[in-house]
């Protein structure tokens, strides 16, 4: 799926393989061998059939079941010949083939669910699960007593006191001196976001005397956007996409961008104020659940809708949101919930089912 779905994953086999270095992990899902969110060189993976199955249009509903029923078919096989102990699903309609071949052959499943408001392929499968790990305390209470909070899988090297601020800053050729401002829009959704990065936004950038990393998503505005900052002297990085984000996130002092649960956790990890704008088409409005998790538990972060936002109004937002004394109270609110929030992760949930046995219930 996105890296949303992706990134988790892969951040969850690095801890399994850093906690058991005799583990052998394998990734099965469609489109593995193309999508840009997989490290194709550090893990193993297997391609599997995959079909959306919910839609209001009957011909998409049964080319859905027939893409199923063929990725079901390769799991089995894969399976099968790969013999796991237990498969671990991350959402959407890619892992259902997996999870449902799993349960065929009785193999132990448990899921992650990543969103505020659990996905349909999550609510569907969760009957056939052991465990349910969720990242936001409030999703728990979808899946009864299988649900247990364990946050957000980050990758390697994603974690606050692994980088210096100052090698952050000094990789995007940054000054100590100025606040830095992250604007990303995550696998989606970024070009909204690039639409308001003009005129009087841009103004207030140059006002606020800001230095800007900006993620647009794709290549083709990056020039553009780039250009923009140049004619007003803004200090400003504009890249397509960041593979290098854990360094984006170390150099910012702010952020704006959508509410996505890699994009939250991220945050929170990195103790980077926000200004939330959540993707308005996503499933189920989850965006605006995950916001308001940083809003009101977390407290380190404003949220604004997609649709009231013009680049005048994002200017005169953003210039509340950078006083001094907000922005540290933000940054002291989120330091305040890390040091109160210790809980199991994924990978100890999972290592204490496969290590207590229970796998062969």
């Amino acid at each position: 799926g996105t890296g949303g779905h992706l990134y988790p994953a892969q951040a969850f086999a690095q801890e399994l393989k850093r906690r058991r270095h005799d583990l052998s992990i394998c990734f099965a899902a469609a489109g593995l061998g193309s999508t840009r969110h997989f490290d194709r060189e550090t893990f193993c993976f297997q391609e599997i059939a995959g079909a959306p199955l919910f839609s209001r249009n009957p011909l998409k509903v049964l080319r859905g079941v027939a893409g199923i029923w063929r990725g079901l078919r390769e799991s089995i096989l894969f399976l099968k010949n790969y013999r796991p102990q237990m498969v671990v699903g991350f959402g959407s309609y890619y892992t259902v083939p997996v999870l449902l071949a799993a349960r065929w052959l009785k193999i132990p499943i448990v899921l992650h669910e990543a969103n505020s408001i659990p996905g349909r392929a999550n609510k569907w499968l969760a009957p056939l699960a052991m465990r349910v790990g969720v990242h936001f305390p409030s999703t728990a209470a979808f899946f009864g007593e299988k649900g247990v909070e364990v946050g957000l899988p980050l990758r390697e090297g994603y974690q606050l006191k692994r980088i210096a601020k100052e090698a952050a800053l000094a990789h995007y050729g940054f000054s100590k001196e100025k606040r830095t401002l992250l604007i990303c829009g995550g696998s989606q959704g970024a070009r909204a976001i690039n639409a308001l990065m003009v005129d009087e936004a841009l103004t207030a950038l140059k006002h606020l005397s800001l230095q800007v990393i900006h993620l647009t998503g794709e290549g083709r505005s990056a020039a553009a956007l780039q250009a923009q900052y140049d004619a007003l002297s803004i200090p400003a990085r504009v890249k397509a996409f960041e593979t290098d984000m854990q360094m984006a996130w170390r150099a910012a002092d702010l952020f704006i961008g959508r509410s996505g649960a890699s994009t939250i956790a991220e945050a929170v990890e990195f103790e980077v104020p926000g200004l939330l704008i959540p993707y308005p088409h996503a499933t189920d409005q989850h965006q605006e659940k995950n916001a308001d998790f940083l809003v009101e538990t977390v407290k380190s972060a404003r949220k604004c809708s997609e649709r009231s936002l013009t680049p005048l109004r994002l200017s005169q937002v953003l210039t509340i949101f950078c006083q001094e004394a907000q922005l540290a109270a933000y940054a002291t609110a989120v330091r305040e919930y890390k040091q109160c929030s210790n809980r199991l992760t994924l990978g100890s949930l999972v290592l204490d089912i496969l290590c207590g046995g229970c796998c062969h219930e």
